[in-house]
Order: structure tokens, then C-alpha cells, then sequence
């Protein structure tokens, strides 16, 4: 009975993958030219504004709107971006809307730069649909498939309550990075009202052979505050399955406005390392000041830094020092900009080259 559900289970994969054809190399150099700073036009933007457009812009869901407005003789900008709203024209209203509230003395007019996929002139790029397993496509980032990518990465989202819907939520900018180095990326969206670690880990858990049958060669779990902690908890479970883990603020004591367990967050993150075999998989850990879910920042990267010199495989500590704070740190475009080097090494790079660690200091080349 248990192989015939394997089989049903891989052939269902299999169905979900072939609904949407993945994109060529003739797509794949579209996409980059929709994404690229060039769209934004003379004089060259500023880092803050590139990043922004390229690469976090690239996790929005639909319906989803970036406005900007740019002065060519002061060269300075103004932008603002949304995501997952009921409308195109809502998306559009609310980028807009946000955009002159930023202008200040900027001697522009905000306008709309794209709208979901439909990127200033541009071939449209079609937002990915559709499911494999428990997981869905990140609509905005490009999907190569199982035979052209790298592999794949499932990005989970933060728990904020049973009155908090994360499943709109953006993806940070730094999965673009790894969606440009050759990764897809796909979405482990959970329903706020059944999201405890003891429903939402098992249909992650069990959602992992699905992706090696469907074709893809290796896993990234990823994940921020409560998707990072169980990213951890899933790859311990299933070594053989997870290439490696990011974990950015990973947490699992307390929601959003309520009183968070922080004597026992500590120990309990300890443990949740000892559950990591010592070969496989790799692991990268952000840490962020002034996050409200982590009691000692100093005292977890300490216990990284021991992690990453037991371990065989290749550990790393990211704790920025670059203003980069809070439990949301990962979504900075700093931390995009500065760190981003040192993630596609820690996940792809040969074992000897990998950074390991603690690390604190922007990555630069990785």
C-alpha cells in the first residue's frame, strides 16, 4: 500500500509540473531583460533602488505593482512597491499611492513600472500557476524546471498568529539571488488558522520526496522566523532529501503581539541544531539585533560558531553589523546586497570553499 501511494504521489508531481512549461534560454533572457536595472532608466539607480526592482520586486504575488519616480538632474528617486492585492489596478493604486508619499522635494511623477509580470514595455513575463505537492510557484521568479535548474528551493514564510495570513507575504530579495544562480523557487504557503509546528511540519516533511521524483537534483529548504525554524526541523528529519537549509530569525515562541516563551527559546534552539546530522545538510543562520524573538543573538551565534566547527558540513552564522536589525532583518536590501555572495557559495560552492562560521562583515565575493 505505501508504494502504491509513492507511485500515485509521484505521478501526481509529475502532472503539476508539466501543467506550466518552464521557461528557455530564449524566456530566460527576457526575464532578465524585464528585470533589470536598465528599466529604470538614465541616470544609473542608486544600489537601494536596483535591488529593490530586480531582485525583491521578484517575490511579490500577484497582483502585484512597483511605482517610482526618477529626477535626471538631481538623480535622485522615489519607489514604492506591492504585493498581493485582489486587483491589477488595486496593486497599481497603492504602489502610486505610496510612491509621492516618499517623494519629498523630488521634481518627478511617480508612475507604474510593472505590474505583476508586465514590466515597462517589456515582454510580459507570465506569472508561474500551479502546484507540486504541498508547495506552490513563486508567481514572479523564473522557473527553469527540474532538467535546466540547479534545483530548487521551498521558501517558508513567518507564523504570526491564527488572525495573521502570511500567504501573500513577499519573498526577500535574497532568493532572487539564488533564483539567478539557477535555483527555482517554489512557495510552502500555510492557512494561518492550521499553521502549528505540529500540522504545517509533516505536510513539509512529507512534501520532500515529491520534488526528487518530479526531477529536481537537489533541495534548499528556506525560511524565515517560524519557515526558517521548521526549514531546520524538516531537513533533520530527511538529510538525504536537503542539499541545505537558510534559516533567517528562525523562531517558534510566541506570535506577533502576544508574550513570547523566550526561557526555553535558547535550549530549545540548541537542541533543534543537535537534530542536524554532522555531513549533510549545509546550513546558513541569519541573526539579527533587536529581534524580538531571539532573547541573546550574541549566545546563538556563539553556539553556531561550535555547530560550524563540529560539523562536517559546510555551517555558517550571518550577523550583520551594518544597521541590518529586527526580526524582518532578512528583507533589508542591505542584507540582499551585502550577504547575498555568501549564500550562493555556502549552498553551491565545494566544500573547502565554503564560508564557515561566524560572519559579520558584508560577504563581497561570497
Amino acid at each position: 500500500m505505501r508504494t502504491l501511494r509513492l507511485m500515485l504521489g509521484a505521478c501526481a508531481a509529475l502532472l503539476l509540473v508539466s501543467t506550466a512549461a518552464a521557461r528557455g534560454p530564449q524566456q530566460e533572457e527576457a526575464y532578465r531583460a524585464a528585470f533589470s536595472a536598465a528599466r529604470l532608466g538614465a541616470p544609473p539607480p542608486s544600489a537601494q533602488l536596483a535591488t529593490e526592482f530586480t531582485l525583491a520586486y521578484r517575490g511579490a504575488v500577484p497582483h502585484a505593482a512597483f511605482a517610482v519616480a526618477r529626477d535626471p538632474v538631481a538623480g535622485r528617486s522615489a519607489w514604492a512597491w506591492i504585493s498581493g492585492q485582489p486587483t491589477p489596478e488595486a496593486a497599481q493604486a497603492m504602489a502610486l499611492e505610496r510612491c509621492r508619499r516618499a517623494l519629498g522635494a523630488i521634481q518627478a511623477e511617480c508612475r507604474i513600472l510593472a505590474t505583476d509580470g508586465d514590466v515597462d514595455g517589456a515582454a510580459p513575463v507570465a506569472p508561474e500557476t500551479g502546484a507540486l505537492g504541498p508547495f506552490r510557484w513563486s508567481p514572479l521568479h523564473l522557473r527553469r524546471g527540474p532538467g535546466a535548474a540547479r534545483g530548487v528551493i521551498v521558501w517558508g514564510h513567518g507564523y504570526g498568529g491564527p488572525d495573521r495570513d502570511n500567504r501573500n507575504r513577499p519573498i526577500p530579495g535574497l532568493v532572487a539571488v539564488l533564483n539567478d544562480a539557477g535555483w527555482d523557487v517554489l512557495r510552502f504557503d500555510r492557512h494561518p488558522g492550521d499553521d502549528a509546528l505540529t500540522a504545517s511540519l509533516p505536510r513539509l516533511i512529507a512534501g520532500l520526496p515529491a520534488l526528487r521524483e518530479a526531477g529536481y537534483r537537489q533541495v534548499i529548504l528556506a525560511g524565515q522566523s517560524r519557515g526558517g525554524w521548521q526549514a531546520i526541523m524538516a531537513a533533520a528529519d530527511q538529510p538525504a532529501l536537503v542539499q541545505a537549509v537558510i534559516a533567517t530569525a528562525p523562531a517558534a515562541h510566541g506570535e506577533a503581539h502576544r508574550p513570547n516563551n523566550h526561557t526555553v527559546a535558547l535550549d530549545d534552539f540548541r537542541r533543534l541544531l543537535a537534530g542536524l546530522p554532522a555531513e549533510m545538510p549545509r546550513l546558513l543562520v541569519g541573526l539579527f539585533d533587536g529581534d524580538d524573538y531571539d532573547p541573546d543573538p550574541e549566545r546563538r551565534a556563539a553556539r553556531l560558531e561550535e555547530v560550524a566547527r563540529e560539523r562536517g558540513a559546510p555551517t555558517l552564522a550571518l550577523w550583520p553589523q551594518q544597521g541590518i536589525r529586527g526580526h524582518h532583518g532578512a528583507y533589508d536590501w542591505r542584507f540582499t546586497r551585502f550577504y547575498g555572495g555568501c549564500v550562493v557559495t555556502l549552498v553551491q560552492a565545494p566544500p573547502a570553499a565554503t564560508p564557515r562560521g561566524l560572519r559579520r562583515d558584508p560577504c563581497g565575493g561570497g
